[in-house]
């Protein structure tokens, strides 16, 4: 016969791995919860996130090259596939201090834990977003930068610079609206 502690050892044991199970399962609503918060369900049409820095912010930051930044929800994935918290695109696009076109191109994502891992295709490198108050979301380029490939003209953000590594992102919908009819018009 068990003593009074040997069965309630079993107990808790019986108990902690019982929710194990339940552990994995929020993990996973956690990520499909954040792509949701994020991507899935934000303001109306596709989700946009964008920062424009006006004269005086520009000002205040002379090495910043970066005018206007946005990345948008592509409809579906490139192969075709519907947008999922493990496999996604958006659109990514800024607008540089010394010229007044849009440089563009696609990124793959993914959900992490707490934030977004991107990717530029042509190799043109990482960033994350991560979810900040009010629906923001932090852009940060990896340690190596980016590079986006603007067909006449190529844009390095070296990863190095404070002023072009990090960006705060709020919904918007006005910069993407700007960066489409840019890359509609034929102006890539």
């Amino acid at each position: 016969m068990k003593t009074l502690s040997e069965l309630a050892a079993l107990t808790v044991k019986a108990a902690l791995l019982s929710i194990i199970p339940d552990v994995s399962l929020a993990i996973a609503a956690t990520s499909d919860d954040l792509f949701d918060s994020y991507f899935a369900n934000v303001l109306d049409g596709p989700p946009c996130f964008a920062r424009t820095y006006d004269e005086t912010q520009l000002k205040d930051h002379p090495a910043r090259r970066v005018r206007e930044i946005e990345i948008n929800l592509s409809k579906t994935n490139s192969d075709g596939t519907p947008n999922s918290p493990d496999r996604f695109q958006v659109g990514f696009a800024l607008m540089l201090t010394a010229a007044p076109d849009w440089v563009g191109q696609t990124a793959s994502c993914k959900t992490e834990d707490a934030n977004f891992q991107c990717y530029l295709e042509g190799d043109g490198g990482m960033f994350s977003l991560t979810p900040q108050k009010d629906g923001a979301l932090r852009l940060e380029t990896g340690d190596e930068g980016i590079t986006l490939d603007g067909g006449d003209k190529e844009v390095d953000l070296s990863g190095k610079e404070p002023d072009d590594r990090v960006f705060d992102l709020v919904p918007s919908k006005a910069e993407c609206q700007s960066a489409a009819a840019f890359f509609e018009g034929g102006n890539d």
